[in-house]
């Protein structure tokens, strides 16, 4: 391939890339999480402050690089996918950068190394959302990219960009910081083991001061409230989710749930296969080379592959594990590795115009199946259709006025509508730990409870109440004996108004509710 046909190529999936995600992003099933990462971006722009205002079991930085967006497009979930949209696009262009830079000369890699990343299933899927994933892989792509051009040149600023980019990464999400640090340990190594690279001490620095400054917003919000913060960011994940030491449900021990969880993201999901086994073939290339271009990309492999290794240890912690944790956050670790892995077969092999096609075509078949057969990462049911969430907040906008406040246990509904929220049910997981806290708790976090829920009702606070949708946390968590009540006194307050499959909405029956 001549290189003013890798051009036009390049150039041609960098634009279909982006254009076909938007499409998919208007069709995608609604993702659960998608309501509280909207919500908290919405009340961002209103001024609201995370955890100060309202409960958010995140780290702080996504909803405000969200909230300008929502400005734009206002409450509507699937526009607001446009920005991870745009995120997506981006991360593709830094590795795109990235191949031609150290694979120019070689176009056949440049653009397997492109569709790899560009028909990744679980990128296509996830990073669709309006959750945590484009940002924070794009963060991991543009750290490798830094880091690597920082390996290259020798200069002082791409190390520093890297540790920036990382640590904006645990701005978004605290999951990456171990990660975050496997970068400086990595470098660490690279100038201890690898002396021929010529690392500098100061190129070390510069990634930790740049990690230093990307983490700059999280330590404002924890100098600001650390109790909050703490709360927020670790503690209320301590009290909804289990420790893994202990048995699970079935009598199935969980830290053997978690590694059999592992075990299914990596080799049950067939395109994570794929890169798994060139990424094995990439690293074993990469420990065998000692001259050469792909010897020279041994220091970006040990950042990567630590990467890959620490990421995953760590997200086996939480319990429940799922499968997304490792997919699509995985994908950009493993990409550089497999590449190498794609450059090594070839010169095994030889032909690598037809191995390289060969994968591809592989690879296009298995995204169709993780897509359209597997599902990945998606609910078809009906009530996470993006239609079934137009006609559901039609019913709420037809029955209320623009301030009028909406109860529902999805907080989706109430941020599509643009009404106001129950205060506390801005975040439909606050539910999950509400009845482990006290009720001055529940009031300094944010966290709606019974005794909430209980006078909103009572009061006829809400112009209409949503039912259907993400009961689970209600069902699971509320005490048995204090459900009964709650359902008698909605059946006294309210009325159904609306109803499609499982969704209700329900408005207030005639005359004034308590004054409490």
């Amino acid at each position: 391939m001549s290189r003013k046909r890798l051009l036009v190529v390049f150039v041609l999936v960098l634009t279909l890339y982006p254009l076909a995600l938007g499409a998919f992003s208007r069709i995608r099933p609604l993702d659960g999480d998608e309501g509280y990462y909207a919500t908290a971006a919405r009340l961002v722009a209103a001024g609201q402050t995370p955890y100060e205002d309202f409960f958010y079991p995140q780290m702080p930085l996504l909803p405000y690089v969200y909230a300008p967006f929502y400005k734009l497009v206002g409450s509507s979930l699937v526009d607001m996918r446009l920005l991870s949209v745009l995120c997506s696009a981006l991360a593709l262009l830094l590795w795109g950068l990235f191949l031609r830079e150290r694979f120019g000369t070689r176009p056949m890699f440049v653009v397997g190394g492109l569709l790899l990343v560009a028909l990744n299933p679980y990128l296509v899927s996830w990073n669709v959302t309006v959750k945590t994933y484009a940002l924070t892989n794009l963060g991991v792509f543009a750290s490798l990219w830094a880091v690597d051009r920082g390996f290259h040149t020798r200069r002082l600023v791409w190390f520093l960009l890297a540790g920036l980019a990382a640590g904006l990464t645990v701005d978004i999400r605290l999951l990456y910081l171990p990660l975050a640090g496997s970068l400086f340990v990595a470098l660490l190594w690279v100038r201890w083991r690898q002396p021929r690279v010529g690392l500098s001490p100061g190129s070390v620095a510069a990634a930790g001061a740049g990690l230093l400054l990307g983490l700059v917003p999280a330590f404002r919000f924890l100098l600001n409230d650390p109790e909050r913060f703490l709360f927020n960011n670790l503690r209320y994940h301590q009290l909804r989710f289990s420790p893994l030491h202990g048995t699970g449900g079935e009598g199935v021990p969980r830290v053997v749930a978690a590694l059999l969880q592992l075990g299914r993201s990596l080799l049950l999901n067939p395109y994570m296969l794929l890169l798994v086994v060139l990424a094995i073939v990439g690293w074993l290339s990469v420990r065998r080379s000692l001259d050469g271009p792909t010897a020279a990309l041994r220091p970006l492999a040990v950042v990567a592959g630590l990467g890959a290794v620490v990421h995953t240890a760590v997200c086996l912690v939480p319990d429940p594990v799922y499968q997304q944790y490792f997919t699509s956050p995985l994908s950009p670790m493993l990409a550089p590795l497999a590449v190498l892995g794609l450059v090594d077969l070839a010169r095994r092999f030889g032909r690598p115009a037809t191995l390289v096609s060969g994968v591809l075509v592989l690879g296009a078949v298995l995204s169709v199946v993780d897509l359209q057969v597997r599902h990945t990462g998606m609910d078809w049911d009906e009530v996470w259709s993006p239609d079934h969430l137009a006609e559901v907040t039609a019913a709420i906008e037809s029955r209320t006025e623009p301030d009028s406040i909406v109860l529902a246990f999805w907080s989706g509904y109430v941020f599509e509508s643009g009404r106001r929220f129950v205060p506390g049910m801005e975040n439909h997981f606050a539910l999950g730990v509400s009845e482990q806290l006290p009720l001055n708790q529940k009031i300094e976090y944010h966290v709606a409870g019974k005794e909430i829920l209980l006078k909103a009702i009572l009061t006829k606070a809400p112009t209409v109440i949503v039912l259907g949708a993400w009961m689970h946390e209600i069902n699971t968590t509320l005490p048995q004996k204090d459900l009964p009540l709650l359902l008698q006194e909605l059946d006294n307050n309210y009325e159904i108004a609306w109803m499609r499959g499982e969704v209700k909405v329900m408005v207030r029956k005639p005359g004034p509710g308590l004054k409490l």
